[in-house]
């Protein structure tokens, strides 16, 4: 939020464009769950040599400062959120109140914690930022209860899917009435490109080629990553954004996909 996002914002000033923002409104670290028995998970994250992990993308001392303070991201900065807002790019809401828990035990989760925790992050967004249109759960972490709650709660869309096309969203055995927008590019697992090939030491120019591959015969692309890591490196982002403008496609926010799938419009070149 203090680095990234303004940068990003600047980009996409310079090219007369909007993105979507996911905002995860509680904290984005947890003392407990980094230690104790999430100990042997951290240490997993901090060996991972496809991904970059938070402490090297934020730095040891606000790491530190963050997680004995445990200060919520979002509602730490409501202003500047609506300013981005009013500057034309969409929010949606990012899981609830605790990245870490849902990114680590989603699956013990019991379904009550779990509306629970959604509902409260939901209230405090439609109070600052107005009805979201759409979710996205940290790490990809979803199932048929996000699904379900996604749809009582009159999401338009979520983001929990990797590859293929938009669609509608289902679950137990039923179709939804919101859609699932999926990301189209990405490193192994679900590390953003970007930051992928960050951690492996690919070339900007190679990185740009492997850009130029992706979007080649495509209609529809969705690219997505982080503030903390692609947000500091606005550089090689504003080359992506021109790469993609020059294949001839247009940038769409997420509500706007929903909202064109809704009334039945193909998509065309968007990205």
């Amino acid at each position: 939020m203090t680095d990234g996002v303004p940068r990003i914002r600047e980009v996409c000033r310079e090219f007369g464009l909007a993105n979507t923002f996911f905002v995860n409104l509680g904290r984005s670290t947890n003392l407990r769950e980094w230690l104790g028995k999430g100990l042997g998970k951290t240490r997993s994250k901090l060996n991972d040599m496809e991904a970059v992990n938070l402490i090297d993308k934020i730095g040891w001392r606000r790491f530190v400062t963050e997680t004995l303070l445990s200060r919520p991201v979002g509602l730490s900065f409501i202003r500047e959120l609506q300013a981005l807002q009013e500057g034309g790019h969409e929010l949606g809401l990012h899981g609830g109140m605790d990245h870490v828990v849902w990114s680590r035990r989603f699956k013990e989760l019991p379904n009550a914690v779990l509306e629970a925790d959604v509902e409260e992050s939901h209230a405090h967004f439609e109070r600052h930022f107005g009805r979201p249109a759409g979710f996205s759960s940290p790490g990809f972490y979803s199932d048929e209860r996000v699904m379900q709650l996604v749809d009582r709660l009159g999401y338009r869309y979520n983001g929990d899917a990797i590859g293929g096309l938009p669609r509608r969203a289902s679950a137990a055995g039923r179709t939804l009435s919101h859609w699932t927008i999926p990301v189209t590019i990405n490193g192994p697992r679900t590390v953003p490109f970007l930051e992928y090939h960050g951690a492996i030491g690919t070339p900007d120019e190679e990185v740009l080629r492997l850009i130029d591959e992706h979007l080649r015969g495509k209609d529809f692309v969705v690219l997505y990553g982080h503030p903390c890591y692609e947000g500091v490196r606005a550089g090689l982002l504003g080359r992506v954004f021109r790469r993609v403008l020059d294949a001839g496609f247009s940038f769409v926010t997420h509500r706007q996909v929903a909202e064109r799938l809704d009334g039945g419009e193909r998509l065309g070149a968007v990205a």
